[in-house]
C-alpha cells in the first residue's frame, strides 16, 4: 500500500493537551514515498535496520546500512541509485559485546583519513525476545575504523555504554544503542546522540546525548556523556540526562539523527515516538523532527510530527522506522527522507520484512 501523500504546503502538528503547543516558525513538506530497494534486492533482507550513514556521494555514491544483523556497503552512480551491496561488519564472536548485532549507523572522517564508524552493538547472549520473534540485547554505542574508504572496518571497541549492568532477568532492551554521530560546526566536538533503554529513576526510553574532542575520537575515555547540565560524565558506565523525552507517559523517544542546516543556523534532528500502547494505529506514534540553536538543548515546543505511523515492528502490521534525513541540493534545505518500510511485517507470506524507501523532504523558514 503507498500512502496518498502530496507534496504539502504545510504539514502542521497538533498536540496532545499534554504537550506545549508547536513553534510554527518553520514549515516541511514532505512528498510521496518511492522505494529505492525492494526486499531481496542485492540479497538483502531487513534492511534498513538502522541509520544510513553516508561514506560520500562524488565521484560515485557509498552508503553503509544495517540489514539483518550486519552491515553493509552499498555502491551505485547516485544517492538512492545502489547496484551493489558488500558485507563490511558482521557481529562478533560468541561472549563479545557484539555477538548478536552489528549494526552501523554513523560515520565521520577523521582529519588522518580514516573513517570512524558509529554501530549499535548487541549482546544477545541470555536475553528474552522483545516480542515478534526480535531477539533481546544488551547494547552498546561501539567504534570501529576503516582505512580504506568503508570496504573493510577493523579495532572494534565500546565508547558508550549504559551505567547499568546486563540483566538478563531485566526487560529485554537494555544498554545504550542506535547512535549518532556528527562533527558540530565548530569542528571541535563530535556529538553522540543514542537511545538510552536503561529507564532508571523512573524515566521511559529516551534521547540521550554524549560528546569527544574530534582529535581524541580513538580513545573511548575521552567521550564523555551530557549530565545535569555539563559534559561530566564518562562514556562508559557513567550516568546521563535525557535531552529529549516524548513528554508523555508510556511513549518512547528513540533513533535520533541529527544533521546541521547552515541556512537555517538551526540543528535538524528527526526522530521516533512510540506510544506502544497505540500498537498499528498510530496517531501519537511517528516520525518527528525538531529544531536546536546548539545542538544539545531542544526545546519541546518545537517537535513536529511529520508522519503519523507506527515506528516499532510487530507481526501483521505496518511499520516505518530507522529514518534518516540526507540532505539533496546545495541551499541546504532540500532533503530526503529514508526509511525502513513494511504494509504487513514479518518474515513469512502474506507478512514482508522492511526494505528501503525514501520521501522527498524541504525544511524552510516561514515568511513574514
Amino acid at each position: 500500500m503507498n500512502y496518498p501523500f502530496t507534496l504539502l504546503a504545510v504539514l502542521l502538528w497538533a498536540p496532545p493537551a499534554t504537550l506545549p503547543a508547536a513553534d510554527n516558525s518553520t514549515r516541511i513538506e514532505l512528498g510521496p514515498p518511492e522505494t529505492v530497494l525492494a526486499d531481496q534486492a542485492l540479497g538483502l533482507r531487513w534492511f534498513p535496520d538502522g541509520r544510513l550513514a553516508v561514506v560520500r556521494t562524488q565521484p560515485d555514491c557509498r552508503v553503509i546500512v544495517p540489514a539483518g544483523v550486519t552491515s553493509f556497503l552499498l555502491e551505485g552512480p547516485a544517492l538512492g541509485k545502489f547496484t551493489k551491496a558488500t558485507k563490511v561488519l558482521d557481529k562478533g564472536k560468541p561472549g563479545e559485546f557484539d555477538n548478536g548485532y552489528a549494526g552501523i549507523n554513523a560515520v565521520v572522517r577523521a582529519k588522518t583519513g580514516e573513517l570512524l564508524a558509529f554501530y549499535h552493538a548487541e549482546d544477545q547472549e541470555e536475553m528474552a525476545s522483545v516480542g515478534s520473534g526480535i531477539p533481546g540485547f544488551y547494547c552498546r554505542v561501539a567504534l570501529a575504523v576503516s582505512r580504506d574508504d568503508g570496504a573493510t572496518f577493523e579495532d572494534r571497541r565500546p565508547v558508550l555504554s549504559s551505567r547499568s549492568p546486563k540483566n538478563p532477568k531485566g526487560t529485554p532492551d537494555q544498554g545504550v544503542g542506535e547512535p549518532w554521530v556528527l562533527t558540530e560546526p565548530k569542528g571541535e566536538f563530535l556529538y553522540a546522540y543514542y537511545t538510552s533503554h536503561e529507564r532508571t529513576d523512573g524515566r521511559g526510553v529516551q534521547i540521550c546525548m554524549a560528546r569527544c574532542p574530534v582529535a581524541k575520537a580513538l580513545k573511548p575515555e575521552a567521550w564523555e556523556k551530557y549530565y545535569a547540565g555539563a559534559f561530566t560524565e564518562p562514556g562508559l558506565g557513567g550516568k546521563d540526562t535525557p535531552i529529549l523525552t516524548s513528554g508523555q507517559p508510556d511513549v518512547d523517544a528513540i533513533c535520533a539523527q541529527v544533521v546541521y542546516l547552515p541556512p537555517l543556523h538551526q540543528f535538524v534532528m528527526t526522530f521516533c515516538l512510540n506510544a506502544w500502547w497505540e500498537a498499528g494505529n498510530a496517531k501519537r506514534s511517528g516520525i518527528y523532527v525538531t529544531f536546536s540553536d546548539d545542538g544539545i538543548h531542544w526545546p519541546p515546543e518545537r517537535l513536529q510530527q511529520i508522519w503519523s505511523v507506527p515506528v516499532i515492528a510487530r507481526y501483521g502490521c505496518e511499520v516505518a522506522w530507522h529514518p534518516t534525513f540526507i540532505l539533496d541540493g546545495e541551499d541546504g534545505t532540500r532533503a530526503w527522507l529514508y526509511y525502513g518500510y513494511s504494509e504487513n511485517w514479518g518474515g513469512q507470506p502474506p507478512h514482508q520484512p522492511h526494505y528501503m524507501k525514501r520521501r522527498s523532504l524541504v525544511i524552510a523558514e516561514r515568511g513574514p
